[in-house]
């Protein structure tokens, strides 16, 4: 199974958009960019700069709150 992670952000309207809208029984990891820890594994993703929300899914970045729901949806088969 791929590994999702979904950084977002607290008081983003699109991070909360995303949240609502995830496919049922997808296994992703929700990651909050403004704790320590958060901003620690964003880094490591190279991923601090961009605009959240952020999908890592595999190593692959993906940006922006549409093309993530369409990238969960591809991968939960629910195109």
């Amino acid at each position: 199974m791929k590994e999702l992670k979904l950084f977002t952000k607290d008081n983003c309207g699109k991070c909360e958009h995303v949240k609502e809208r995830m496919p049922k029984g997808l296994k992703i990891q929700i990651i909050n960019a403004d704790t320590v820890d958060g901003l620690a594994e964003a880094a490591y993703y190279e991923i601090v700069e961009k605009t959240f929300p952020v999908l890592v899914v595999d190593g692959e970045v993906v940006c922006g709150a549409l093309p993530i729901l369409e990238k969960m949806n591809s991968i939960a088969g629910q195109k």
